[in-house]
Parts: C-alpha cells; sequence; structure tokens
C-alpha cells in the first residue's frame, strides 16, 4: 500500500471508514472495537462507527442506560460529546430548522399511537450520523411540516409549494445518492443503514400520496431484511422474525412489521398474495399479570391480526367453501382463544396503564379496544370470505365498534378542534405514518350492512382530512360513501332511515329495525386501487359472476381533480 510522504494536511486523503473521533480529526483509524486504539491512547472518547457498534465508555454506558430503563430518549449521544454531527456539519438554516420540526414535532406525531423505539430514539440518532438517513428524514419533515396540502393535481393551498417540493426532492435524491455506498458494500452495517433508510422512504411515499412507491419500497425492504438475516425466509406467505441480538434489529424488524400490518388491512377485502410476518417463538399473552405497555399489548393483537390475514388466505385458497378444513378449524379456534385472552389482560391492564395520562387512557386504550373488536369479526368471518351475509351475525359487536369510534371522535373534536378541509385538501399535522381509527370506520362502513351504523361510520370518515399510511382519509371515505350508494340504491327510498342523527350519538333500538340489505344487492371482493404519483385516481374493482365464472370487473373509477365517480 502507498503511503502519502510528509506531514501536511494537503497530504492526506479522505477519511471513508474508521469511528466518528478519527474521521473528524483526519487521522488513520485502526477500526478496533468496540473502541479504536487511537483514541484509547490519546484519552479521547471513540465515538464509534456509526449507529452500527463501538464507542469508549461515556456512548456505551449512555446506550446501555437508555435501552437497560427501558426509557426513549430523544438523543442516544450524550451531550457531554461536543462534537458536530457529520451528517449535520454542512447544512443550511432552511435544513436545520426542517431538521428541528422533524426532532420536535414530526417524530413524535408520526409514529401515531405507538411509540416505537424506531422513532423514537434509533431514526433521530442515526439521522445524526448517517448522510443518507439525514436527508431522507428532511425530505419527510419538509412533507409534514406543509400545511395543509391540496393532493389535487397542480393544486395546493400551502404556502409556497413549488418550493417544499423541490426540497423534499432534492433531499430525496441526495438520500438515494449516499445510499449507493451502502449498496454497494453489501455488509450487514451497511444493509441495516439501508433498513432505516426505507422506512422513511415509505413514509415519506404514502404521505406523498405516492401509494404504489410507498409499497414497492416496503417489499424491498422485506427482501434486505431477509437477505441479511433479520427475518427468514418467505414460506407460503409468512416471513418469521425471530428476536436479534441487538435491539436496533428487532426495532428495525417492528416498524417494517407495522408498516405491511396497515398495508395488509388495507387488502383485506379481495383476494391477494399474502405477505405477514410473524414472531417466533410467539409471544406469550399474560393469563394473569396486566400488559406493562400499550406497545405490549399493541404487538400482540398485531401478531393475532397477521394470523387472521393467513387465515382468510388459506380459506380463499380452498376450492370448496362448504366443506370444513380441520388445519383451519383449529387455526381458527386458537385464534379466537388469543383474542380472549388479550382482551382479559387488556381489561386488567387498563388501571396501570392509565398512569401513562389520559391523554393514553382517553385515546390509545379505546383505540386498541377498537381494533379488538374488529379483530372479532374478522376472526370469526375469516373461514367464509366469499360469504358477505357472514357479517350479519355481528350486528352488537359492529354496534360497540361505531361506539368506541364515536368516542374517539368526541375525544379528538374536544382537544384538536378537527375540521374537514375542502376537497382534496389534508391537514398534514394530523397525518402519521401508523395505522389509527381510519381501518376500523372504513371496516364498518364496507362490511355493516345495517344502514344506520355504515351511514355514522361513514359520515365519520367524511369528517377526516388526514392520512394514517397508506390510508388517506379522504380518498377511504369518497369510497366508502360510493360502495354504500351502489349496494343501497333505492332500497330504503320508501322508508324512515332516520338519517338525522349526531355523530357522537350512539344508535337507538328504532333506527335498527330496517330490514338488512339482501345478498344479491352487496359487492363481494371490493378492491380499491390508488392511481398515481400523487394519487389522481380511485379505481373500484369487485368480483362479478360473468358467463358461468368469477371475473374481476372494474366498477366505477373516481377523478380526484373533477371529484367525480365514472360507472363502468
Amino acid at each position: 500500500m502507498k503511503t502519502q510522504s510528509g506531514g501536511s494536511r494537503s497530504g492526506r486523503g479522505r477519511v471513508k471508514s474508521g469511528c466518528r473521533t478519527c474521521k473528524l480529526r483526519k487521522i488513520k483509524c485502526d477500526e478496533g472495537r468496540p473502541a479504536c486504539s487511537r483514541c484509547i491512547s490519546t484519552g479521547r472518547v471513540c465515538e464509534g462507527y456509526g449507529i452500527w457498534g463501538g464507542g469508549g465508555a461515556v456512548l456505551s454506558n449512555h446506550l446501555q442506560l437508555g435501552l437497560s430503563t427501558g426509557s426513549t430518549p430523544c438523543m442516544l449521544i450524550p451531550q457531554s460529546l461536543a462534537v458536530v454531527p457529520t451528517a449535520m456539519a454542512a447544512s443550511t438554516s432552511e435544513e436545520k430548522l426542517v431538521f428541528e420540526w422533524f426532532r420536535n414535532r414530526a417524530a413524535k406525531k408520526l409514529q401515531g399511537s405507538l411509540v416505537l423505539n424506531f422513532w423514537d430514539t434509533l431514526l433521530l440518532q442515526a439521522s445524526l450520523t448517517e448522510p443518507a438517513i439525514y436527508h431522507a428524514v428532511l425530505a419527510l419533515s419538509c412533507v409534514h411540516k406543509q400545511n395543509p396540502v391540496s393532493t389535487e393535481p397542480g393544486g395546493s393551498s400551502g404556502s409556497a409549494p413549488d418550493e417544499h417540493e423541490q426540497f423534499t426532492l432534492r433531499h430525496y435524491v441526495q438520500a438515494i445518492r449516499h445510499l449507493q455506498p451502502h449498496f454497494a458494500s453489501h455488509d450487514r452495517p451497511s444493509l441495516r443503514i439501508a433498513l432505516i433508510t426505507c422506512v422513511v422512504f415509505v413514509g415519506l411515499d404514502f404521505l406523498r400520496g405516492h401509494f404504489r412507491a410507498g409499497q414497492l419500497h416496503l417489499l424491498k425492504g422485506l427482501k434486505i431484511m431477509q437477505d441479511v438475516g433479520l427475518v427468514s425466509n418467505q414460506e407460503d406467505g409468512i416471513i418469521y422474525w425471530r428476536p436479534c441480538r441487538q435491539p436496533t434489529d428487532d426495532w428495525i424488524v417492528e416498524a417494517f412489521s407495522r408498516l405491511q400490518l396497515q398495508v395488509e388491512l388495507f387488502r383485506h377485502s379481495h383476494s391477494h398474495p399474502c405477505l405477514v410476518i410473524l414472531r417466533a417463538p410467539e409471544p406469550e399473552i399474560p393469563d394473569i399479570c396486566a400488559f406493562r405497555s400499550f406497545n405490549e399489548a399493541w404487538q400482540i393483537l398485531t401478531q393475532l391480526f397477521n394470523k387472521i390475514f393467513y387465515l382468510t388466505h388459506q380459506a380463499r385458497q380452498r376450492t370448496d367453501a362448504k366443506l370444513e378444513f380441520p388445519p383451519l378449524v383449529e387455526q381458527h379456534h386458537h385464534i379466537r382463544e388469543q383474542l380472549s385472552l388479550w382482551l382479559a389482560a387488556y381489561e386488567q391492564s387498563k388501571e396501570a396503564l392509565s398512569q401513562d395520562g389520559p391523554w393514553y387512557n382517553g385515546r390509545i386504550y379505546p383505540l386498541l379496544s377498537a381494533y379488538h373488536t374488529m379483530a372479532c369479526i374478522m376472526a370469526d368471518t375469516a373461514l367464509r370470505p366469499d360469504d358477505e351475509t357472514a357479517f350479519d351475525k355481528h350486528t352488537s359487536s359492529f354496534i360497540m365498534l361505531i361506539i368506541q369510534l364515536a368516542g374517539l371522535w368526541s375525544v379528538a373534536l374536544i382537544t384538536s378542534h378537527i375540521q374537514a378541509l375542502p376537497g382534496h385538501s389534508l391537514d398534514m399535522h394530523r397525518s402519521v405514518i401508523d395505522i389509527g381509527w381510519l381501518p376500523p370506520l372504513f371496516f364498518v362502513a364496507t362490511k355493516c350492512r345495517v344502514h344506520r351504523i355504515r351511514l355514522q361510520a361513514v359520515r365519520l370518515l367524511e369528517s377526516a382530512s388526514h392520512r394514517e399510511g397508506i390510508w388517506d382519509a379522504t380518498a377511504t371515505a369518497r369510497v366508502a360513501r360510493k360502495l354504500m350508494e351502489i349496494e343501497e340504491g333505492d332500497f330504503y327510498q320508501d322508508l324512515d332511515a332516520m338519517d338525522d342523527f349526531s355523530l357522537t350519538r350512539s344508535p337507538g333500538p328504532q333506527e335498527l329495525l330496517l330490514p338488512v340489505l339482501p345478498e344479491e344487492r352487496r359487492i363481494r371482493e371490493a378492491e380499491v386501487i390508488f392511481s398515481g404519483a400523487p394519487m389522481d385516481r380511485i379505481l373500484l374493482y369487485c368480483k362479478q359472476r360473468i358467463g358461468g365464472s368469477e371475473a374481476r370487473v372494474l366498477l366505477s373509477e373516481y377523478d380526484v381533480a373533477s371529484q367525480q365517480w365514472t360507472d363502468r
């Protein structure tokens, strides 16, 4: 190897590897672990090799303290290390303002009802040290900071939309450019950096309305996780996640699992290739002890949803749905038992979980309760995926679900003064990357054929103007309203439907006396596709019997610009 002669600064090459301390000092690092010899011999604190290992005692102790106490500090890098983060060294004043928005606002809001270590700890730390992640975070923060945003093609109601878009695209491109060396190296630390950036890209694409690109990024991330060994290879629609040696790996997998959950919820109503992430070994539901946190309850409920998705997928593969298949029946019983155990543990946890504060008790507790109610309906109907009348036996559960969701709307109205925006304008400050109340509302609006209940769900959807990952409130409201109008038609025109009611009022006995929609009027296998980047059309497909066989047909198409449906 050639060495540079002389000791002048101009004779030294750029330091492309090594710990952060040696990089800042522009000297060659011996890359010793956990701390390099160069730093140790001079009494300096070795800052480690990015977020993936190494580092002196100060950083190591601080990190261990954060993990062992279960806390989620805003920064794992101790304030005593008075160095400029490498990723931010050349930032402009505008970039610093956008990053501060992310640190103080977006990072807390975008994760929604969960406090995932990925969003609360890992992403912020990684963005301070890795340029690819830093630029991806700037792009995401810029989208979240702009408010309100018009999703109509060529329009915006926010200030200086062109500047916002240019800023977002500029840092999106820079993030991709900084990722190239990591993809070229193919080592484990580099692929981890790529995975963190990929999660940000998925969230960024979803919030911008680039739903197809977001799903492609998600699939790419799942493939990388398999290649790097964070999860096992896919087998018939299942990816198995086993606990990793490093907590950060589990945080990454958990973030991907949450994103895949919302995509599966979005596609649950129609047949599609199933892809779920299941933990192995399966996490245990406490029989007597309460859940220690909302996150723990969410994690186990997520596993149960994934099992329901997979069971429904298997049932769709059966050529004769009338014949009971013992393995599927056994899975069905197991899921129902697990849901009962979950509810018992959750109810027992209420007092302990309420110590997290009134916000959690008033919003998060009923939100998880609503998801449990939805999961129970989905589990009970999983073995009959082609039978839309199977949902008629669950009217009482749908009533419970709409009461839970209306209660959430009341809390949000009091605390946030929510107000629907005109047309397809988005409230980005209320938008999140994780799921909230939109999926269960859409589920009620499309699967409950009791007019009063589904109408309340549709109106609640129409009161929202935000996004929850792939779930767009305005778009799902349009679809829910369209499905209801197509199915009901003139069926209730000569009956007193008593449609004048408050969004917070529970359905009364008289309002539930209307006849339930007959089977021949119901749409089967409703499939929704958000087309365009950003979304400019909504395509609504369904299954119809044509010439003695089932066919996928385009039912109607919605144009975002004109806000009009065109039936096919």
